[in-house]
């Protein structure tokens, strides 16, 4: 799985951090667990990977904003913060696109300073 970040991306999460120090160790976890959500593991079938991407999206820890039929997922997700405790004020934004297997954060933002992802950065990658 190959990632990247936007240049808008890596301002946001560079002010973020300052303000919460534990942000950009509490991002490596997430690197790691979304190649989950997308290929299919040794000795697993199809089905598992679909029971796997249901129990994620259904849970409320993440939404498909948009899908195309050539395989590209906007999806936005909490993120959890160590400096933060339990609660629920960061999001991530991400695009996943199929044939290249790629995955590139768009968006980070605290719920605090805005209510809804950027849709005018959304719309650059429909």
């Amino acid at each position: 799985m190959n990632y990247s970040t936007s240049s808008e991306f890596d301002r946001e999460l560079k002010a973020l951090s300052k303000k919460w120090r534990s942000l950009s160790n509490d991002f490596k976890p997430v690197k790691k667990s979304l190649p989950l959500l997308y290929t299919i593991q040794p000795d697993e079938t199809e089905e598992n990977l679909r029971m796997r991407r249901d129990q994620f999206f259904n849970n409320k820890r993440a939404t498909i904003l948009h899908a195309t039929q050539d395989g590209i997922e906007i999806v936005k997700m909490r993120l959890d913060c160590a400096s933060l405790g339990n609660k629920d004020i960061l999001r991530l934004v991400f695009v996943y696109v199929k044939y290249g297997e790629t995955i590139e954060f768009i968006e980070l933002y605290s719920k605090n300073d805005k209510q809804r992802e950027d849709q005018s950065r959304i719309k650059k990658y429909i």
